[in-house]
């Protein structure tokens, strides 16, 4: 048997068709931990002479996910009873009045509650040693998504609140789900682990799991030759914000010499009169419309370019294909492009204009690069 117990509303872009995503079950998971243990807190508090939980507590109880209703997606979170609770086999209506099922809803409310709290920044009616729930309870939130509960706008768990949440435990370090690049210093089979470099030298030990240690040794035989990773996972850090270690890792893949975020990053650090005092720095919004517009809208069959900066504050991107030397200059601001293709042999040369900012002027730049044919000698 079942009853409706929670209806938290995740709203973000991930969200609006109704759905969630499967990495963000595990957050419901820390949360269900947290409701359990603050049952046994309120049981305790409510019974002060008696010396300990009773060892059946809250066993016979779940959460589970039973339907996702609209809205942008709201996950209809039940409480399930084992056959073994207490239920009146007349009305079934006295189960809701069981011990375990109170203390759980008790539990339910004060979460929610001290979300609201430290949405207005009021003191936490929650002691902190069950705020640590909020390094897995909220983790896998992004940057614009958001938990609200009740409906209830001031009961709003975002990245922020969860990190004022987390600051108001005891706990000195936390995790967060973050994307992280750098090079692989060390692999050591024999303990399982690695470490990741950083670009400012910092060096984070993870795991090493089979299911990476191909990407992982192929990294580290490559150090030498710069070869870098992008690593997606759980990075604990501590109260400066500063990483500690990589407790996790859900996803490594191996950046392309020519990764265009990678380039574009590079890129960001220049700083006016960056070309014997007459450079321009390049905007980074611009860099990162750039980036975002690769990464959707550029064939991933097609070589990467080689990305430079112009002294005016733009991108020049070159392709040598065969014979032929390719290369777009790419106005940040208008977001237009001119493209010239020059055969070297043949001297046969193609120019032409690109609006880069509708997807038909990213397929005239693809097209243009498919037509040029390496062996191409007129």
């Amino acid at each position: 048997m079942s009853h409706e117990f929670l209806k938290p509303r995740l709203v973000g872009e991930r969200f609006n068709k109704h759905s969630v995503p499967l990495e963000l079950l595990k957050d419901f998971a820390a949360l269900e931990e947290m409701i359990v243990e603050v049952a046994k807190w309120k049981f305790k508090e409510s019974h002060p002479k008696q010396k300990r939980i009773p060892s059946g507590f809250g066993k016979d109880l779940s959460l589970h996910i039973s339907n996702i209703e609209n809205g942008s997606a709201i996950p209809v979170i039940i409480l399930m009873y084992a056959m073994s609770c207490p239920v009146d086999t007349q009305t079934q209506v006295e189960m809701y009045d069981s011990p375990d099922v109170y203390y759980f809803k008790q539990a339910r409310d004060l979460v929610i509650e001290t979300i609201a709290c430290a949405v207005q920044s009021k003191p936490l009616p929650l002691p902190a040693q069950f705020l640590g729930y909020f390094d897995r309870f909220g983790r896998g939130l992004r940057g614009d998504e958001y938990i609200e509960f009740n409906d209830n706008e001031l009961a709003k768990l975002t990245l922020e609140t969860r990190e004022k949440l987390i600051r108001a435990s005891k706990v000195d370090e936390w995790t967060e789900d973050r994307v992280l690049k750098g090079r692989i210093s060390e692999a050591d089979q024999s303990r399982m682990r690695f470490e990741l470099e950083l670009k400012n030298g910092t060096k984070l030990r993870a795991p090493l799991t089979s299911q990476h240690l191909d990407t992982i040794l192929d990294a580290f035989n490559n150090y030498a030759n710069d070869a870098r990773v992008v690593v997606q996972g759980a990075i604990k850090i501590d109260r400066q914000n500063q990483p500690k270690s990589i407790e996790f890792v859900e996803h490594i893949t191996l950046i392309d010499p020519l990764d265009v975020d990678e380039r574009l990053d590079e890129l960001a650090k220049l700083e006016d009169g960056w070309l014997d005092g007459k450079g321009v720095a390049l905007n980074p919004e611009n860099l990162l419309w750039l980036g975002k517009s690769f990464e959707s809208k550029f064939d991933a069959d097609l070589p990467l370019p080689y990305l430079y900066p112009t002294s005016d504050g733009n991108i020049q991107a070159e392709w040598p294909i065969g014979n032929w030397e390719a290369s777009i200059e790419i106005n940040l601001d208008k977001k237009c492009a001119e493209w010239q293709a020059l055969n070297l042999k043949s001297d046969k040369c193609i120019d032409s204009d690109f609006d880069l900012s509708n997807d038909d002027g990213w397929s005239k730049l693809n097209q243009a690069l498919k037509e040029l044919h390496p062996e191409e000698n007129v």
